[in-house]
């Protein structure tokens, strides 16, 4: 087999055998959403023991439970309120928003500090633990937890100390995040699937990234969004873009054939050839 080859084949295995890329080839009922997101924290943490940090919140939701709130979702949200922002202080990290370690779900749960969307799991997952309804909502800007019963349910907002929202409070929330204007309704407070969260989080992990031109990290989050979401050809190209920024050519080379074979009937089709047509030139110049 030809150097060529050899580079194609590793390009597109390279794309598949993360812990995380493995998980999320699971049917979406069947990925747990705390495995995913401490996997996840392996690409910036490469020795994350995801055993000790389940059992962190095993301990936690073993608090909760004590507080015997019932059933009613008020009190289910007031007793985990009371243990995770009041006994432990799990709150957002407004000192600096920005700093990586808020997106990785092993050093919230060490620093008790994090951003929208990893305090909401750590929620969701104590919930998940004590077999109540509780799941996520991504409102545009900012994303809150749910708790639910057959006759209501609460909103509450972890990174602000786990604060109850009205749909007015919401509104609100929105208008300070956003700058184009949204008529929020009912419908955006609506529960969201464990594949829609893990995108979430990747896709803040590809903002910060690009925002820091931090080209290995952002590699690794493309690579993870492509796992997740394997028919968007979007992120193979930018992944091979990135290959290409950090000078590895054969690297690039994968991407765009692993596009090529996911993809056969992409409008684009015709491009991604001539770019690897060009990358086989550079390619072989190598040789």
């Amino acid at each position: 087999m030809n150097r060529l080859a050899v580079s194609q084949e590793e390009g597109i295995d390279a794309l598949s055998r993360h812990p995380f890329d493995l998980l999320v080839q699971l049917h979406s009922e069947q990925i747990r959403l705390d495995c995913a997101a401490l996997h996840l924290a392996r690409d910036f943490y490469p020795h994350v023991d995801v055993a000790r940090y389940l059992a962190e919140l095993d301990a936690l939701a073993a608090e909760v439970a004590a507080r015997r709130p019932g059933l009613a979702a008020t009190l289910r949200y007031q007793a985990m309120r009371y243990v995770l922002f009041g006994r432990h202080g799990l709150t957002g990290n407004r000192r600096d928003y920005f700093d990586p370690q808020n997106s990785y779900l092993n050093r919230v749960l060490d620093r008790h500090l994090g951003i929208p969307i990893t305090l909401s799991v750590v929620w969701i997952e104590v919930g998940r633990r004590l077999k109540w309804p509780v799941s996520g909502v991504a409102l545009p800007g900012h994303f809150l937890v749910r708790f639910d019963d057959p006759e209501q349910y609460v909103l509450t907002d972890p990174f602000n100390g786990g604060r109850a929202l009205s749909l007015d409070d919401c509104r609100s929330l929105v208008a300070a995040q956003v700058e184009r204007p949204i008529r929020l309704s009912r419908r955006h407070l609506e529960p969201v699937a464990t594949r829609a969260i893990l995108s979430r989080m990747l896709r803040n992990l590809r903002r910060l990234y690009l925002s820091q031109s931090d080209w290995r990290h952002l590699a690794t989050v493309l690579q993870r969004l492509s796992a997740l979401e394997p028919r968007n050809g979007r992120h193979l190209q930018d992944l091979a873009a990135v290959y290409a920024q950090l000078g590895d050519v054969r690297g690039a080379y994968g991407c765009l054939r692993a596009y090529v074979e996911r993809l056969p009937n992409a409008g684009d089709l015709h491009l991604v050839r001539a770019n690897l047509e060009r990358l086989e030139a550079a390619i072989a110049a190598l040789n």
